[in-house]
């Protein structure tokens, strides 16, 4: 019988313990959960206005591979922004733009605002996220710019930019719209160019070198080039494999006029790799401890050359804003110079108010005040009067014997002294002290206690009813 009776309590603990044990897990995943969950940041449509300005040629036209600057103003006022919201500018296809990241700062203090970066590519999003600038100014106003390649030909001179995936804000170039520029520029005596490759290379760069044979009369043109050592110096660099676009070459176009037609310089007339074959002889470059020595025969004719290489930076890391990098080369006597700086890709500035700091109330100490104790009249205890009766001294009568009898002599009672009356002083009201043993609980044990007794009480019922059932 105890056995069914324990088998049946066995069958049923579980399930309530089950329902217990969930409840609790439930309630554990709950709070976890609203603990882990992280304030998600939101976008805010801040900007008003783009601009787009050619940074190459100002007053026009307006030539693929132009550089141009892009400009977006932004303003807060009147917005509920918080530290991390964003706000994102889709760029449009025909702009490329380098990897860069940058910081939009405030105009006075130099405090970030907004942290921004984009990739390097056609067509890239300019992603930006405030920082804690805004927990302690209002009404942030400013500007981002970005520097950008137009990279192909248009036919507008108007561009769309989406902001936050969804508003366009269109911006118009002056001057009209993009074109190629068909009379290329044709220096007519040795000439250096260069610039910062973009793609994803930042460390090398890209160095040509104009070379128009009417100004040289020698039967050799020889072109001696030195590197800049600064910031670590640089390498010629040769991209592995034969057909490998980023390696030396030697262009020839067979006059200037046909060179000048050509302003991408795509239509050449002959490609010469290191040791290859021109002009009767050979194309030749050796490399020095200061930078490389090359040299080909002379056609004497008006042939235009183009001689195009790539170097790498020894220290990567140095390839930083504001960096420069001189490259020096003498063609037959003809000195010419190039130097790179590395320019930032984007910038910003803002201005933002300061927000009020509320003075704060000061709390006042709060005074206690200790009332004056109730005097309480104790009665005096009158001090008991002394009894100043004196002792009868009884006679007694005897028959005189005839032997003599010594009379007894009675000790005299002493007269007691007067009292003084002591007045006891009215008593002082004092705190008690705190009671060093635990006060006795109240209310929850008892409860607690109560609960268990009815619940035994349930148990030996259902005990006893379980019993009967079973005999």
């Amino acid at each position: 019988m105890d056995l069914d009776v324990t088998s049946v309590r066995t069958r049923r603990v579980p399930l309530a313990t089950v329902v217990a044990c969930s409840l609790v897990g439930v309630s554990a995943l709950t709070g976890i959960a609203s603990l882990a969950a992280p304030a998600q940041a939101a976008e805010i449509n801040a900007i008003t206005n783009a601009m787009i300005r050619n940074r190459s040629t100002p007053a026009g036209p307006n030539y693929v591979y132009d550089n141009y600057n892009l400009t977006f103003a932004f303003d807060t006022t009147g917005k509920t922004v918080a530290e991390n919201d964003t706000l994102s500018i889709q760029l449009p296809s025909e702009l490329r733009t380098r990897a860069a990241s940058f910081n939009v700062t405030d105009r006075d203090t130099g405090g970030v605002a907004l942290t921004c970066s984009i990739p390097a590519g056609e067509g890239q999003v300019l992603s930006c996220a405030f920082t804690d600038y805004v927990t302690t100014h209002d009404n942030a106003r400013g500007d981002i710019h970005v520097v950008a390649d137009m990279v192909r030909q248009t036919t507008t001179d108007t561009f769309s930019f989406t902001i936050n995936h969804s508003v366009e804000i269109d911006a118009t170039v002056p001057n009209g719209n993009i074109v190629k520029n068909t009379n290329g520029y044709a220096p007519e005596t040795a000439y250096k160019n260069g610039w910062q490759l973009h793609e994803g290379h930042t460390e090398r760069f890209t160095w040509e070198v104009s070379i128009p044979e009417r100004q040289i009369q020698s039967d050799t043109i020889s072109v001696t080039d030195t590197f800049d050592t600064a910031h670590g110096g640089y390498k010629l660099f040769n991209e592995p494999g034969a057909n490998a676009w980023q390696r030396t070459r030697l262009y020839k176009w067979n006059s200037l006029d046909d060179f000048k037609a050509d302003p991408e310089h795509q239509n050449y007339a002959e490609s010469i790799k290191v040791n290859g074959s021109v002009n009767g002889g050979t194309f030749t470059l050796t490399e020095t401890s200061a930078g490389f020595v090359a040299s080909f025969p002379n056609s004497k004719n008006d042939a235009y050359y183009l001689l195009k290489y790539y170097t790498e930076l020894n220290v990567p890391a140095n390839a930083t804003i504001g960096s420069t990098f001189k490259n020096t080369a003498v063609v037959n006597g003809q000195v010419t110079e190039k130097t790179i700086a590395i320019e930032t890709v984007g910038w910003g500035d803002v201005d933002g108010e300061l927000k009020a700091t509320p003075t704060p109330t000061p709390t006042p100490t709060p005074t206690t005040s200790t009332p004056a104790p109730t005097p309480s009249v104790t009665p005096s205890t009158p001090a008991p009067s002394p009894s100043t009766s004196s002792p009868t001294p009884s006679v007694r009568t005897s028959t005189p014997t005839p032997s003599a009898t010594t009379p007894q002599t009675s000790s005299p009672t002493p007269s007691p002294s007067a009292s003084t009356t002591i007045t006891t002083p009215a008593p002082r009201l004092s705190t008690p002290p705190r009671p060093k043993e635990a006060l006795a609980h109240t209310g929850v044990n008892s409860g607690m206690l109560l609960g268990s007794v009815a619940l035994l009480m349930a148990l030996g019922m259902s005990l006893r009813q379980r019993r009967k059932a079973l005999g």
